[in-house]
Parts: C-alpha cells; structure tokens; sequence
C-alpha cells in the first residue's frame, strides 16, 4: 500500500505541475475528507478503542478521446487512527468506455448500482461493499470488470464478466461494530471455485409509460460472508467464507405523480443459511416513496419512505435485514447550501430490536461541506446481530473538502 501512496502523488504532482496538452486536457476533481466518530458506550470487545478519527482523499481523472472512447481513474486512500482494516487505498475505478450507436463497451475496473429501494438492494450484484468504510452500507470497492450493453427497442441488453472476487472487508480487532471474534482478515474460503474464478451476469432493463422494469441472472459468489469457525494456537477465530450462487432477480418501479412504488426481489441457490445450510430461498423488499413539494417556501421538498423487506429463510437468514419495516424521511431545502436531513428507523417484527440513522448535510462554503451522521442500535436479542452492537452506536462528524 505504501507504494499506491507514493505513485499516487507522484501522479497528482505531475498533473499539476506539467505543460504538456495530454495532461491539460484530463478533467479532474478532488475530495479530502477529515473525520471522526465519537461512541458514547464504552467497547463491549477487549483491543477495541473508544473512538477514532481518519483522513480520506479521493480523486477522478477523466480523459474524452475523438473517437468518442473515454477513460476514468478514481483512486481512493484513508488512513484511520484506530481500526488497521479501514486504513486502504483502492482503486474504485479505472475504466475504458468505448461507444457505438447502439452499444457500449467497458473494460478495467468499475461501479455498477442496480436497484430502487431505499433500505437495502438485493439485485445489487456486481460490487462489493465496503463494510468498513461506511456503517450504513453504501460504499463500493471498485470491481474488475468487463461490460457489453447492446440497446435495442425491446430495452438494453447488459452482460457482464468478473474475472476476480473481492472479500468485503470487515472491522479489525481494534475496530468497533464488529462481531466476536472479530473476522480474520486474510485466507477467505471460496466453495465451488477460487478467487479468480470468473463471475458472470447478464441483465435487461426497459421503461414502459411510467413503469421502469429490469431482470437479471447471476453466477457468482455471494457478496455477503458466512461465517467460517478455525482454531488457531487453541483461539477460536471467525473466518469469511463465500459460496458460489445462483440468482434471478429483478427491480419494479412505478412512478405515479408525486408517488414512487418500489419492488426488488431475488431467487437465490447455493448460500449457506445461518445453520450452515444450503437452501434456495426468496427475498423481496417493497416500498412506498410519497414526496410534497414546496411544503415550506418555495423550495423545501420532503419525501417519505415506507419499505418491508423479506427473507423466506426468516431466522434461519444469515442477512440483518429479514422481516423488517423501514421508515424514512428526507427532507430537502433546495437552497444555496444544498442542506439536507434524512432520518430512518428499522424496526424488526419478530421482535429483534431497532435501528435508528440520522444524516445531515450542509455546504459551508463554495469548496467545503460538513456532514453529521448517527446510528442507534437497541433491544437487539442474545445472539443477535443488533446484540452485537449493543455498544457501538455512533456520532460522525465529517469536513470534505472540493478541489
């Protein structure tokens, strides 16, 4: 990693610093964050520290070539003052995009989204999260890839190879919201292949009036680890192990006036159960988003979010999310500042506890935004997940920087 470090300043110094017009014509922009999460319960776990702070940067060159081909280089690095697993740098993109009158072509390494609802996106396949960067679930580590998109009139036709897997990564030792024993971090378990045997899916996507529709089949290796016991030296440790799968799935959404309706679902095969079973099952999450417009002033909009989520594997499921309601709002101001508030509650029907999140964004000047973040994790039952994480709910802070 400490040759990423150098080569990648190397790189920002000879951008900034050259005449020469290959470089003049590559758009670039920057992040630089600074932050720190503040847990007002003490560690549950022995080596886990209080609190921590960290420093990230992120960059993206994007270079146009005449012939309509492009090229996009996003490098990312943090340095965490706690948790040795959060300190990484990652590429999380280098991608080459060629394009036709009606196809697409992508190689290197990419972010792909799929999915509508707003708790958790089953169909969301081809990246894995960054479990360590964000405790909410929402970063990616970039993916190598290849892509083809044919467009026709009946949709886009989308294929996609995946040539190595990347392990999620998880809290360390020293690093809160994690299990215990925490998971060793090198020497995952791959069943049914290695780490470079290739994944592949194939995905069609189309919009008919107001509804917009997609189904997908994956072959690959689940994204979410079970877990996998080793004794080492007489210590029980938790390694990750991963299974090959098989997956059909798909997205609804229909957008009705100030109404969005939402589907997400999957049939998967192959991934061990929390009993370290392998059973296929179904998994659905539906929602509701009604947004008001100009509720306060001219500019104010809020929308509210109501999404069940569904697990067929119920208490046998090894996923968080599995018979749950999820209820949100989000409030935006539309002004100069581009303020925000979001706030969210995850409530388990089979009685295991709540979550809360709170998010709040605010632009403080032209080239520097602060964000407020929180979870609240309560009433989890012994064994549970949430019981885990009786003592790590969390307070960020964070300063990013634009350059």
């Amino acid at each position: 990693m400490r040759l990423f470090y150098l080569l990648y300043i190397c790189l920002l110094f000879s951008i900034n610093n050259t005449s020469y017009s290959f470089f003049e014509d590559i758009e670039f922009e920057g992040e630089l964050f600074l932050s720190g999460r503040y847990f007002p319960s003490g560690p549950e776990y022995s080596s886990q520290k209080n609190n921590n702070s960290s420093l990230a940067l992120k960059t993206e060159f994007f270079y146009e070539f005449e012939q309509q081909d492009s090229i996009v280089v996003s490098p990312f690095i943090r340095l965490d003052s706690s948790d040795s697993n959060r300190s990484k740098a990652d590429l999380r993109e280098f991608l080459y995009t060629s394009y036709g009158e009606d196809w697409e072509l992508s190689f290197g390494i990419g972010q792909v989204f799929w999915g509508v609802a707003e708790s958790k996106n089953l169909v969301d396949m081809v990246n894995q999260v960054d479990e360590v960067e964000d405790a909410f679930g929402l970063t990616k580590l970039g993916q190598p890839l290849a892509n083809f998109t044919f467009i026709r009139d009946a949709g886009y036709f989308e294929a996609y190879i995946m040539p190595y897997f990347r392990p999620r990564p998880l809290p360390g030792k020293k690093g809160r919201l994690r299990t215990d024993p925490h998971f060793l971090k090198n020497n995952p378990k791959f069943e049914g292949g290695s780490q470079w045997t290739p994944e592949l899916a194939l995905r069609w996507l189309n919009t008919y009036g107001e509804i917009d529709l997609s189904a997908h089949l994956f072959f690959g290796y689940a994204k979410n680890p079970s877990i996998d016991i080793r004794v080492i030296d007489g210590i029980t440790n938790y390694g990750a192990a991963y299974q090959r799968i098989r997956q059909l799935g798909g997205t609804l959404q229909r957008t009705s006036g100030s109404t969005l309706y939402k589907m997400e679902y999957i049939v998967r095969d192959g991934q061990r159960d929390a009993n370290r079973n392998r059973n296929g099952f179904i998994s659905t999450v539906t929602g509701i988003e009604y947004n008001f417009y100009r509720i306060m002033g001219d500019n104010t909009d809020l929308s509210l979010i109501l999404e069940y989520i569904y697990d067929s594997r119920r208490d046998r499921s090894s996923e968080l999310l599995q018979d749950d309601l999820f209820m949100a709002s989000r409030w935006s101001l539309n002004d100069n500042f581009n303020s925000e508030v979001f706030v969210s509650s995850i409530f388990d029907l089979d009685g295991d506890g709540q979550t809360y999140q709170f998010e709040f964004s605010r632009r403080i000047t032209d080239s520097l935004s602060g964000t407020v973040k929180s979870a609240i994790y309560q009433n989890g039952r012994k064994g549970s997940t949430l019981y885990i994480l009786r003592q790590d709910s969390w307070l960020e802070v964070e300063l990013k920087y634009f350059f």
